[in-house]
């Protein structure tokens, strides 16, 4: 039995609408239930582009777009036990910030979802943590680890997550964690978040793209999106084009079908070209598989980062018209897509 549950867990709106915790119009629904620790306060963190970071000044319930209103931990539980049960949700996450005791309080949510719903898979994303709690994670029932780097380079995560941005975070720690993770839960149970648009090159990109597959790491790629009362409010979301290049090199190094020695950049990290037999990368593209939502199995996500007119990572199969459209976009990067 497990005792000192927490009495509130936030739950992202979307989430709560098909738990039947609440009523929201949803033009997707998320396949993965989406949950995150509860402190009322600010993370002791300072990620520059985080709503809840310790020095912004923007809603503390917000994660991206998505909203994460609190609700009581028993009546969540109870609510998962019956979507799963359903078939509606296929994977729980947990998502969390930092504060005294934040690891404590996962542990016993991770083992409470564990006894109630029994073989479901869950996700656990944290920060760097020492390879006993990575043990403990395990022990309570986490099947999946995420360990975010958010940024693409030592020099960008420096900027937004790390020293310059007064933040306790360092980028040897999180690929250290990265690498205890994989000894604990094995190569493609272990997974990182990237945030395009941060500041980074696309070299720098496609670089960490190549090193997280050969380490067995997978990966969700975000697009950024500025929330006001951040330091980062005002810097601008990626340009589609280069998020939809990207999103294509991604799949293609992750399929096993290109390396980054595969890719030629210009002299300030631009993708020129990339040798991949031109038909294979026409089907590719018609399949519209790598413009989906990467990341933990059955993770959708949708609009955690984009508006329903504005879609950086479909949450489904997409529409022939979406096809169409990405094939443009697509186009003014390779020109002949045209």
């Amino acid at each position: 039995m497990v005792k000192d549950i927490p009495k509130l867990v936030r739950v992202s709106l979307g989430t709560a609408t098909v738990l039947g915790l609440d009523l929201a119009i949803l033009k997707e629904k998320p396949t993965t239930a989406y949950l995150q620790t509860y402190w009322d306060g600010r993370c002791t963190a300072n990620c520059r582009f985080c709503a809840q970071s310790r020095d912004a000044d923007a809603e503390m319930f917000r994660v991206a777009r998505a909203f994460y209103p609190a609700y009581p931990t028993q009546k969540v539980l109870k609510a998962l036990k019956k979507a799963w049960t359903k078939k509606k949700i296929r994977r729980v996450c947990f998502q969390t910030v930092n504060y005294p005791g934040m690891l404590k309080e996962l542990k016993t949510l991770v083992r409470h979802v564990k006894l109630f719903l029994g073989d479901v898979p869950i996700s656990t994303s944290t920060h760097a943590i020492p390879r006993k709690e990575l043990e403990e994670l395990k022990k309570a029932g986490a099947t999946n680890m995420v360990i975010p780097l958010d940024a693409c380079s030592e020099r960008v995560f420096d900027e937004v997550k790390g020293v310059k941005a007064g933040g306790p975070y360092r980028w040897v720690s999180h690929w250290k964690a990265l690498e205890e993770a994989l000894k604990v839960f094995g190569g493609w149970k272990v997974g990182t978040h990237l945030i395009l648009g941060l500041g980074e090159t696309e070299f720098e990109a496609v670089q960490i793209f190549q090193k997280l597959y050969e380490k067995k790491v997978y990966c969700g790629l975000f697009a950024f999106t500025p929330i006001k009362g951040t330091p980062l409010q005002n810097l601008k979301k990626p340009p589609i084009e280069s998020y939809r290049l990207l999103q294509l090199i991604y799949h293609l190094i992750f399929s096993g079908e290109l390396k980054v020695e595969d890719v030629r950049f210009n002299s300030e990290g631009y993708i020129v070209d990339f040798n991949c037999e031109k038909g294979k990368i026409l089907r590719l593209v018609e399949t519209g598989i790598p413009f989906q939502t990467t990341g933990c199995p059955n993770c959708n996500r949708p609009f955690a980062t984009e508006s329903p007119t504005e879609i950086y990572n479909y949450p489904r199969a997409l529409k022939r018209d979406e096809v169409k459209l990405v094939k443009k976009q697509l186009a003014k990067r390779i020109s002949w897509l045209k």
